[in-house]
């Protein structure tokens, strides 16, 4: 690494990402460096006296990180007290900004923030004024997007804990990235896919259709695709395992207003998911995702090549489970 990045209370070592234990992964790989940077869903909540923080590992070749490091320290005050899930990076106007999801204190929504850093594994620090998803509802996953126009987007999920259909929207962002404005753009249903399945959480004691990880890709043929995860009814595809998944949405227009329509055949359906898209040192594309979803506890970040249609992705020969 050209920079030295912050250590935490972790102790830093260098390991195989199959024994990296993280849900949502997410890599972004560092031109002026040569370097991958990996985070995701690692330390969210805290422990005994640590706060819950965002980290990251380091690494040359998709196979060996050092790490982990700490991306974000919350400040005291911090809006975003727990669930700390989810963190995509994306460079803009010569910054970094971490796109996370945060839950607020008691009586307090759940909502992506938006963290600013001048190198890509931080220290990042709050950036935006408190959540730019929707006002006092419970939203996730949010992620970057900057059209044709110029027009900045943050496309996010609302909750099926909230609303039972879960749904992905998107909302225009101030051009600073401080905040967001205007009148949500609805995206997709969940409830209107006919490979999904219910999905329950006892714990609450509630059950819904669920919306995870919208990421966005243009097509060659100038399609705008959304790449997201929900959970799939047995024997729908191929692989047949019900289990988690990644689907995808495409605007014909190339533009986040739609229409939006919904490809049958899912992209995954192998209980991975949460998937975003990245390209490697060569220039090929790839999906990061993380496998299995399930038993918890056994999630890993994986990395599988893409290959590019005109009109979208399928997953390379070498890189199907």
């Amino acid at each position: 690494m050209a920079r030295e990045v912050e250590k935490g209370f972790r102790t830093i070592r260098t390991v195989r990402t199959e024994d990296i234990h993280m849900r949502d992964p997410f890599v972004y790989f560092y031109q002026n460096e040569q370097t991958y940077y990996l985070f995701g869903t690692t330390f969210a909540d805290g422990c005994g006296d640590k706060d819950p923080v965002f980290e990251v590992y380091a690494g040359r070749d998709l196979s060996e990180w050092t790490g982990p490091y700490v991306a974000f320290q919350p400040p005291a005050g911090f809006w975003g007290v727990r669930h700390y899930w989810a963190p995509e990076v994306f460079e803009v106007d010569g910054r970094f900004y971490m796109f996370a999801s945060f839950k607020g204190g008691i009586g307090e929504n759940r909502g992506t923030g938006i963290l600013a850093a001048d190198h890509p594994a931080g220290p990042y620090r709050p950036h935006s004024d408190g959540p730019v998803t929707l006002g006092g509802s419970e939203c996730l996953d949010g992620t970057y997007y900057e059209d044709g126009d110029g027009q900045r987007w943050v496309v996010f999920c609302h909750e099926w804990t909230e609303i039972y259909e879960g749904k992905i929207k998107a909302l225009r962002l101030s051009r600073d990235l401080k905040g967001s404005y205007g009148e949500a753009v609805t995206i997709l249903n969940a409830a209107d896919m006919d490979w999904i399945r219910l999905f329950r959480d006892p714990r609450i004691e509630k059950e819904g259709y669920l919306t995870d990880a919208p990421f966005l890709h243009k097509a060659r043929n100038g399609e705008l695709l959304l790449l997201w995860s929900s959970y799939s009814v047995p024997n729908y595809s191929d692989a047949g395992l019900g289990g988690y998944t990644v689907a995808i949405a495409r605007s014909a227009s190339g533009r986040i207003e739609g229409p939006w329509t919904h490809d049958r055949n899912l992209l995954m359906d192998r209980n991975a998911g949460h998937s975003s898209l990245f390209r490697d040192r060569k220039g090929r594309l790839r999906i990061c995702t993380h496998y299995p979803d399930t038993p918890h506890g056994h999630e890993r970040p994986l990395f599988l090549p893409l290959e590019e249609t005109d009109n979208g992705l399928v997953l390379a020969a070498a890189g199907r489970l």
